[in-house]
């Protein structure tokens, strides 16, 4: 059986998470960054999470204020300059390459260390049983979100009405649970495959996350990025 990597779902942990999680999703050089389309990207998971009803806290607005004036001043023209060292000019989009190496760095250790033997030395079992070998990784829920807007992507927008929810957190964590009762490990996907609009999408996205909160479902990964999956604790 293959091991399996289990994916903690923690809080968001601030705008350069995100922005990192941008920048492997879309398989991009930090150095090089299209700053139009991190910018674009951002934005629209800042709108999500609004969407949501997510707290959004001021270092995440203050952050997407810093892209669009990156994003302003790589539009501007460039003056037409001998290349010295004297007259060039910085790149307006190290203000954020330096704080994403350095998060990635200091991640990339925390893994590192995580991953480190601890059975023996600070975990003990009885001799009798086995302990089923896995890789435990530590996943941002940017992940769901994105799992989300591709999910709102295959459904089109319903026409704006004021009325009463159709669909109720605790109906739709029941149903979940319910489903799992049966199945007891399913794709995350196959969820959103069987809402019938946006509403319903959302709906059930915030009722997983209740249950991941609960600790009543475990969200797990074959690999870092692969499909995630529902499994019933």
């Amino acid at each position: 059986m293959p091991e399996e990597c289990i994916v903690k779902v923690p809080v968001f942990e601030g705008p350069l998470d995100l922005l990192l999680h941008l920048v492997r999703k879309n398989k991009l050089d930090i150095f090089d960054l299209p700053i139009s389309l991190i910018t674009e990207q951002y934005l629209a998971y800042l709108e999500m999470m609004k969407a949501l009803d997510l707290d959004i806290a001021g270092e995440y607005l203050l952050m997407a204020a810093t892209l669009l004036y990156i994003k302003s001043q790589m539009l501007l023209p460039r003056p037409a300059e001998e290349h010295s060292e004297e007259n060039a000019l910085e790149d307006p989009r190290q203000e954020i390459v330096e704080p994403l190496l350095a998060l990635a760095k200091y991640q990339k250790a925390a893994e590192i260390l995580w991953e480190r033997p601890i059975l023996g030395r600070d975990i003990f079992v009885p001799p009798s049983q086995e302990v089923a070998p896995h890789d435990e990784v530590s996943v941002s829920l940017f992940e769901l979100l994105s799992a989300l807007k591709e999910a709102l992507g295959r459904k089109p927008p319903t026409p704006l009405e004021v009325t009463r929810a159709r669909y109720l957190i605790q109906e739709k964590m029941a149903e979940i649970e319910q489903v799992l009762t049966s199945y007891p490990r399913i794709r995350l996907k196959e969820f959103f495959e069987k809402a019938t609009d946006r509403e319903e999408a959302i709906t059930i996205f915030l009722a997983l996350l209740e249950l991941a909160q609960r600790g009543a479902i475990i969200l797990i990964q074959s690999e870092p990025l692969a499909e995630v999956e529902v499994i019933k604790r």
